[in-house]
């Protein structure tokens, strides 16, 4: 009898144990599958900076259609930034000639201003909104928002600075993320002393929040900065200068950021990859 029940006692006893066993597992494979549903999926997109259109300066143009041209022919991508300094001198005409070329990207594009766009003051915002019906971006892809915004100078020959309008706007955006989403941030300038008058009023509100990378341009050429423990990332113009041939950057977005030069008419070159878990 004693054995009987000892026994009935084990079998309940190895029951419950497998029972538990059964919902781990069962609850560890939600977790799985949980995972993956919230994971984003990779993506590439390309960065145009720096265009400098001008009818003074054909070359320029000629640069940015070879760029438009090589992302058309590119499947993998999915959209365009654009990082400001689009015309050299902020004028209509090269504002049009700018916009028409762009037009012809088959994937979407997003554009901001840079110093020359505005010809170093607010008229010129007026110009550039006139043409490209804004100067400012905000959209989300993949789980990560992008928000691009002006950052030229208000006057002649001053530093480049943010507008309130401009922080508040990137604040608003920044207030709408949901729990798994990131972002990054575009403006033209980078955020260092002897660029930005007001860097510190970006780089504090950004500090709440899980901003994976600045991207800039302004510099013509790839660099990176640190803004207060925040990635900032310069890329190179679209334009040829003294080079053979123009280029862009291309942004491959996974379980690391890598960024890449292309050279028109050349091979991809990897020259940073940044973890973004």
């Amino acid at each position: 009898m004693y054995l009987c029940d000892s026994l009935d006692n084990y079998s309940v006893v190895i029951y419950s144990v497998n029972m538990r066993k059964i919902r781990f597992i069962f609850f560890f494979f939600l977790l799985i599958v949980q995972v993956s549903l919230f994971a984003a999926d990779p993506f590439r997109f390309a960065l145009f900076t720096d265009l400098h259109i001008s009818v003074l300066k054909p070359q320029n143009a000629e640069d940015l259609k070879f760029a438009i041209d090589e992302v058309n022919a590119n499947p993998q991508l999915s959209f365009v930034l654009i990082a400001g300094d689009d015309t050299d001198l902020g004028d209509t005409t090269s504002l049009k000639i700018a916009k028409q070329l762009l037009d012809k990207l088959k994937v979407p594009y997003y554009i901001t201003t840079g110093n020359h766009d505005t010809g170093q003051g607010k008229i010129g915002s007026v110009n550039f909104v006139h043409v490209f019906g804004t100067d400012k971006f905000s959209f989300t892809f993949n789980g990560y928002q992008f928000i691009g915004f002006p950052s030229g100078p208000v006057k002649l020959n001053a530093k480049g600075h943010i507008t309130i309008e401009d922080l508040e706007f990137v604040k608003a955006k920044l207030n709408i993320l949901k729990t798994n989403e990131s972002a990054f941030i575009i403006t033209h300038y980078p955020l260092l002393e002897g660029d930005l008058d007001n860097r510190l009023d970006l780089i504090n509100l950004m500090q709440k929040y899980d901003i994976k990378a600045v991207l800039n341009g302004h510099y013509h050429r790839n660099a990176i900065f640190n803004y207060d423990g925040i990635m900032g990332i310069v890329n190179r113009s679209t334009q040829r200068a003294k080079q053979l041939q123009g280029g862009y950057s291309i942004y491959y977005v996974s379980d690391s950021l890598y960024v890449s030069e292309k050279n028109i008419g050349q091979p991809e070159r990897e020259w940073l990859v940044m973890p973004l878990k």
